[in-house]
């Protein structure tokens, strides 16, 4: 009901990759050790020939770049804003819905790298603003980092489900977002309004005086409405179900972007499958990664037929991991 399979990375400059090489390949059933053709999803080239062409061998990597931190704010005691001066290439690279980088101290090595969304890309004057949340080693390291900072990129892989968000125009979009999980959604919401679509916030402004993307969206033109999800059960309140079953009744809205946490997630979409299971629901991916490349298995997790899905490069519609168990 909910099935379909894509690698975020098929087509790319980055495309065949390292599972090519091992076997591996998400889309390309040749590059799986198979005798037949049997692409999942064609992007318009094909994979199994790009590799052949390439002398049987992945192509480039992404390589990590020193860049210079061009400003730093303290949005919280525990939040940081940076804005980080990049090369015209990986700005324009990283201007799309679901990108993110891996971050690392210059003085660390490969072991503290750090996946962060990327909440705006200026392309003209080259610099990307990240929102960084200091919760453990590595991003006490990032906090450190004062004027360099080591950058790898282009990621895209930081939403779920993106293709509902890429597919609309002159439509709506409703996005319940809390936390440091609204830096993506921002960037999102800006490539929504590009296409057209009217765009309605709910956000959950947490610990913080204000949520920091609060601003951001208003100057997009979002419609922004503060609320708190959670009652002291960490249950969604009764008046936030109310509300959300009324913007979707008479606004219309035909894709819902959760921007939270992996729990905040399944609350949501378990929430609105009883209230319209045609809606179309993408997530801000949470997963843990390590690599970035489907290598490692850090972000490895299971869909709806207990099938292996590499989140941190294979999309996924939200529905097959968020629904399972309950009989949909």
């Amino acid at each position: 009901m909910f099935k379909f399979t894509d690698c975020i990375d098929s087509g790319t400059d980055y495309c065949p990759c390292a599972l090519a090489e091992k076997g591996e390949c998400i889309i390309c059933s040749q590059l799986k050790d198979k005798v037949f053709c049997d692409c999942l999803n064609w992007k318009g080239t094909c994979i199994y020939q790009e590799f052949i062409d390439n002398n049987s061998k992945r192509k480039k990597a992404r390589q990590y770049k020193t860049c210079s931190i061009i400003k730093r704010q303290n949005l919280r005691e525990d939040i940081l804003l940076f804005d980080i001066k990049v090369n015209n290439a990986l700005a324009r690279e990283l201007n799309n819905t679901g990108a993110f980088v891996f971050l690392r101290n210059p003085s660390e090595d490969d072991s503290y790298n750090t996946p962060i969304s990327i909440m705006e890309s200026d392309v003209f004057n080259n610099i990307i603003k990240v929102v960084v949340k200091i919760a453990g080693v590595k991003t006490k390291s990032l906090a450190e980092c004062r004027d360099k900072i080591m950058v790898k990129g282009p990621y895209w892989n930081g939403i779920q489900g993106i293709r509902f968000i890429k597919d609309i125009k002159d439509k709506g979009c409703l996005i319940l977002t809390r936390g440091c999980a609204a830096a993506p959604a921002v960037m999102a919401a800006r490539k929504m309004i590009k296409n057209g679509n009217r765009i309605y916030v709910m956000v959950d402004r947490g610990r913080s005086v204000e949520n920091f993307s609060k601003a951001y969206f208003m100057e997009l033109g979002c419609v922004v409405e503060d609320v708190s999800f959670y009652n002291d059960k960490k249950e969604i309140n009764e008046d936030i179900k109310y509300t959300i079953k009324q913007l979707i009744e008479k606004k219309s809205f035909d894709v819902v972007l959760s921007a939270g946490e992996d729990e905040f997630h399944r609350n949501i979409i378990r929430f609105l499958n009883g209230i319209d299971k045609g809606i179309d629901v993408a997530t801000v991916n949470n997963s843990t990664m390590c690599c970035g490349e489907g290598i490692c298995g850090s972000c490895q997790i299971k869909g709806i037929s207990n099938e292996k899905i590499k989140s941190c490069k294979q999309q996924y519609n939200p529905a097959e991991v968020f629904l399972k168990g309950m009989g949909d």
